[in-house]
């Protein structure tokens, strides 16, 4: 391969690379046209898989939703060999399939290589028809890849991993509180139902579903010291389930307030000369000065009036070294 080619070869990769593996709130029109799409397949393959679990609609129109599941999964195999593809652009094909192979055992790609396995089916496994449901119904979790650009799930990402301490500490003493209150059901209710309450294992059932405030109903204490104690254990679950909701709203409180005061981001070089020129056809009168400003709304969506560049007489001023940056 030529050197030129070479460049294209990585250049192209690098576009499909930027088009699957977008960065929030900076893809371009074919970006979002692409995840777009590919979101919509996904959806469209969800609704399929809830679906195809009802059996009248299974009987009656399963060559349709047979077709649209081929054509989701086609979808969903190109999508996966362009993920490898693009991965990496390693001089040597030693270091290409080592970072593919890397990448390849990420989370997310292995939901991909499952959600495209019912492809193979025909081919692999002709007559198993109760794995390739399964298989099927796994490709529900190709939505948890489009999840993870949500802003709020992030955030609860960060509340989570900055409040881990605490939540651990909740998760021991909801443990506790569990093995705790199945043992003193067991002591006090075994003699007056041996067959509900034989160990402390079986009143351990009773105790999620008590402290969790669920309560079923199918195993209930009868003496009187047993219904006292229940009813002390669910208002301490009744507390204790209401302690993570505290928590998890002051972290997100906390990361707001921290979003806020963060500044804005500085622009990028090719952001600069965008304005510089879109500037010099406003000065010249090609552009007015409300279709520019409405461009750099657009360019610049995330800045703030004092933290763009100055303008003056219809010119953008742009910084032209870092002192001035």
């Amino acid at each position: 391969m030529s050197e030129r080619g070479g460049r294209q070869e990585k250049s192209l990769k690098s576009r499909v690379n930027e088009i699957l593996e977008p960065v929030p709130g900076r893809g371009d029109r074919t970006t979002r046209l692409v995840q777009f799409t590919l979101a919509a397949v996904i959806l469209l393959n969800t609704l399929l898989v809830v679906l195809y679990t009802v059996p009248s609609i299974e009987r009656e129109y399963w060559l349709p939703i047979k077709n649209l599941f081929t054509a989701c999964i086609l979808v969903f195999a190109a999508e996966y060999v362009l993920r490898l593809w693009s991965c990496t652009d390693a001089p040597t094909l030693r270091q290409r399939t080592a970072e593919r192979l890397r990448h390849a055992t990420g989370f997310f790609m292995v939901i991909d290589l499952i959600s495209i396995v019912p492809l193979f089916f025909p081919v692999l496994f002709p007559q198993d028809f109760a794995m390739l449901k399964t298989f099927r119904l796994l490709s529900v979790f190709k939505l948890g890849r489009y999840a993870r650009y949500s802003d709020s799930l992030a955030m609860l990402k960060r509340v989570i991993v900055k409040k881990r301490e605490i939540f651990s500490i909740m998760l021991s003493f909801f443990v506790f509180i569990i093995l705790f209150s199945a043992t003193l059901m067991y002591l006090v209710e075994n003699g007056a139902q041996p067959d509900k309450f034989s160990s402390i294992p079986a009143a351990m059932w009773w105790a999620v579903v008590s402290v969790t405030t669920v309560g079923y109903g199918n195993i209930v204490p009868v003496t009187p010291l047993g219904q006292l104690l229940a009813s002390a254990m669910i208002l301490s679950g009744v507390l204790i389930l209401a302690l993570p909701s505290a928590i998890l709203a002051s972290g997100f409180i906390e990361e707001r307030q921290k979003s806020l005061e963060q500044p804005a981001t500085p622009p990028s070089a090719a952001e600069i000369e965008l304005l510089e020129r879109l500037a010099a056809l406003t000065e010249s009168g090609h552009i007015a000065k409300d279709e520019f400003e409405l461009l750099k709304s657009h360019i610049l969506p995330g800045h703030h009036h004092e933290n763009e560049p100055e303008t003056g007489h219809g010119r953008t001023r742009m910084p032209k070294n870092k002192e001035e940056k």
